[in-house]
């Protein structure tokens, strides 16, 4: 079958590799859709933690069922499906208390020891599958993963996001999703502040009442926010969130930073601001995307700004990393 490899040389294009056969409790998943994480780009970089080319990438996946293992009983052949691309330990205290999105012997899917969704098909335990609703597209399963991650930083929020005003950091594909989950609480303020101006359309399509190109003059006009999320991974944006957070508000960090960032704690402890990490998701993110995502037929084409098969997707991500996403989006590949 087909795969996209990412080399050390960063370079990604497509091999032949064995067609994955399932193990006792394993599916194996014909992949129709799977897209692009700022994550997947980082591995192809170098840059990356764990996923260290050469690998074949790719989590963010959905598809159907092809062969099932010993031992399966949840689904069948010919169910179409998500992947939730978590395998934790399922023994520590973490995983038995239901938390197992923060397991430190977790493995995510497109690791070397994991191949991931840039592929024909592609081998997962049956307990990170969710059956797909009707409603949704085949060409729009893979955006239920980074639709999960949004749903999960919002659900970080200290008290009831309704009427609440809230500021998003980064206008990305991850910062459009988050905006998107907002929305659906009617908040009386939601700003988004993205430089690519390319982005701003759909920004306000996925429900922001503002964007900004720049956070200058913001906290004059339009005052501080209740909750402020960081989207975008850059280290200065710590700064502006405290410098936007209402006293007694919430930050969100959602973007992953390759550095420390200083963060000031008097002012944390002084203003009484809640500073919250957001680590991936769980089941209950999940099954909340797949709500949303059954329910408004418009979100792929907002957030979608490609859809190409393998070879021409293995081109573009490689181009990339070398020279920056462009007006890119959300890249999403079809394998068939």
């Amino acid at each position: 079958m087909r795969a996209v490899r990412f080399e050390p040389n960063g370079s990604a294009h497509v091999v032949d590799i064995p067609h994955p056969l399932p193990s006792e409790g394993d599916v194996v998943i014909r992949v129709t859709s799977t897209s692009v994480c700022g994550s997947d780009l980082a591995a192809l970089r170098g840059t990356h933690p764990f996923r260290i080319p050469p690998l074949i990438s790719g989590h963010e996946a959905g598809g159907v069922v092809d062969a099932i293992g010993p031992g399966v009983t949840k689904v069948a052949v010919g169910d179409r499906v998500v992947v939730e691309p978590q395998r934790p330990c399922w023994e520590c205290a973490l995983c038995t208390d239901g938390r197992y999105h923060l397991c430190a012997k977790k493995q995510m899917l497109g690791i070397a020891e994991w191949d991931g969704s840039f592929a024909d098909y592609v081998a997962v335990p049956e307990h990170t599958l969710l059956h797909a609703p009707s409603e949704i597209p085949d060409h729009a399963l893979a955006l239920a993963e980074p639709l999960a991650v949004a749903c999960h930083a919002v659900r970080q929020v200290r008290g009831d996001i309704r009427g609440g005003r809230h500021l998003v950091l980064g206008g990305g594909a991850i910062g459009g999703l988050i905006a998107h989950v907002l929305a659906q609480a009617d908040p009386a303020a939601l700003v988004v502040s993205e430089p690519r101006e390319s982005n701003h359309d759909m920004l306000r399509a996925m429900g922001a009442t503002d964007v900004r190109s720049s956070l200058d003059g913001l906290v004059e006009e339009a005052g501080r926010f209740d909750t402020v999320f960081i989207a975008a991974g850059v280290p200065a944006l710590a700064k502006e969130a405290f410098r936007h957070v209402e006293s007694g508000g919430s930050i969100i960090q959602v973007a992953v930073f390759n550095v420390d960032v200083p963060i000031p704690a008097g002012e944390l402890q002084v203003r009484e601001i809640a500073f919250n990490g957001t680590a991936m998701y769980s089941r209950v993110d999940f099954e909340q995307a797949l709500e949303l995502l059954a329910a408004d037929a418009d979100t792929p084409q907002r957030i979608v700004s490609r859809r190409v098969d393998l070879e021409e997707g293995a081109e573009i991500i490689t181009d990339m990393v070398a020279n920056g996403p462009g007006d890119i989006i959300k890249l999403l590949m079809e394998p068939r």
